[in-house]
């Protein structure tokens, strides 16, 4: 073969190469593919490290750790573990969950996937949202309450530290000027009336006058004085949204029709309607198509779990005897299972007093740091 014809086919798988990578971007647009489905293109579909990393994702589905929020985690990504990291909790409609994972260096790769719960019976879940390529932060907005697992996996061939933290913060601004979650004393379903009803939202008390705010942009649909809510005001979130109820309030600063923005003054606190022998407060409530919904989780601050030193613990062993193995990071979650003094385990990471580990059998728990001490490496 002559040189020409040679530079002829290289030239020629070049341009077919490129022409293969312009058309897999575009085809990208509209298929969107995660950033755990781009990483794996990097690797032929037979590499054995692929498919162990692979199959540590598939087998963390099934790992029912279970955790409440806040939550943090520090420890050391395994590099010859294919450690993958899995969480079950409740969450709540209103809130918006938030992932982060903090990483050295911080151009290592991480993938966030975030599953909900399809089935009480069965278990079933079903994948809701996934990490954009070169983030690593997942957020989601919950609009049913239920149960959802999330499951961190870093990228292969990395002994690297991280904190994981994950928390919910709520998808409206607080109704209160300077009001805080310690505002909030009586709370949805309360009794009232003597027990013939329940309270269809939350108080938030506050001194009088205390301007009341928009929790979203939207429009007020309603205002006036009437019924047991004294002066109040609605508003709509979107065009299609929820009603957001204001009452019992000693002034109002909008009229029907209006269009607002998050944080501008609706009115302000007082203790109209039936609320004329309480201290001043603002009930708030939310109504959706089929009826009012715990408005407290589209409130409620965000309480971040803080993570002090990073745990640097990758191996241990048990130096106590009947060791308790439980569920999640707290004696109050269901045990697993009992570990014998000498049991060496794999430590993926630390929440506070508790280390997550994971056991000979593959068996993933949490264990309290007083029955554990860190096995030297070889």
């Amino acid at each position: 073969m002559n040189l020409r014809i040679l530079f002829t086919l290289i030239l020629l798988g070049i341009l077919i190469t490129s022409c293969k990578e312009e058309i897999r971007k575009a085809a990208d647009i509209f298929v969107q593919p995660t950033a755990r489905e781009v990483y794996e293109r990097n690797f032929s579909k037979n590499d054995s490290l692929l498919l162990q990393w692979k199959k540590a994702f598939e087998n963390s589905k099934e790992d029912n750790i279970q955790i409440t929020l806040p939550y943090s985690e520090s420890g050391i990504f395994s590099e010859e573990n294919f450690n993958v990291y899995s969480y079950n909790m409740q969450l709540k409609e209103g809130e918006r969950i938030v992932v982060q994972v903090e990483k050295q260096p911080d151009s290592a790769s991480v993938f966030i996937d975030l599953f909900q719960q399809k089935s009480d019976s069965l278990k079933v879940f079903k994948l809701v949202k996934s990490s954009e390529a070169k983030s690593a932060s997942l957020a989601f907005e919950i609009d049913k309450s239920a149960v959802y697992k999330v499951v961190v996996q870093p990228e292969m061939k990395r002994q690297i530290p991280f904190i994981i933290k994950i928390y919910a913060e709520p998808m409206y601004f607080f109704p209160v000027s300077g009001g805080t979650n310690k505002s909030v004393q009586s709370f949805w379903a309360d009794p009232r009336g003597e027990g013939s009803r329940s309270h269809e939202g939350v108080d938030i008390f506050a001194a009088r006058g205390t301007p009341v705010v928009a929790v979203s942009d939207g429009r007020i649909t309603s205002t006036g004085e009437h019924g047991l809510g004294g002066k109040q005001v609605w508003l709509m979130d979107g065009i299609f949204g929820k009603r957001v109820y204001y009452a019992h309030l000693d002034s109002i600063a909008v009229t029907t029709g209006k269009r607002v923005k998050t944080g501008d003054t609706l009115g302000f606190v007082g203790n109209s309607g039936n609320a004329i022998t309480t201290a001043p407060h603002l009930h708030f409530g939310i109504y959706r198509k089929n009826g009012a919904v715990n408005p407290y989780p589209y409130i409620k601050m965000a309480d971040v779990q803080q993570v002090k030193d990073i745990s640097k613990v990758v191996k241990g062993f048990i130096f106590k005897n009947r060791a308790e193995l439980h569920k999640g990071p707290a004696s109050v979650f269901e045990q697993l299972a009992t570990l014998k003094k000498n049991d060496t385990v794999l430590v993926l990471g630390k929440n506070q007093d508790w280390f997550h580990i994971q056991t000979r059998d593959s068996l993933k728990g949490f264990i309290n740091q007083s029955f554990l001490n860190e096995l030297p490496l070889n």
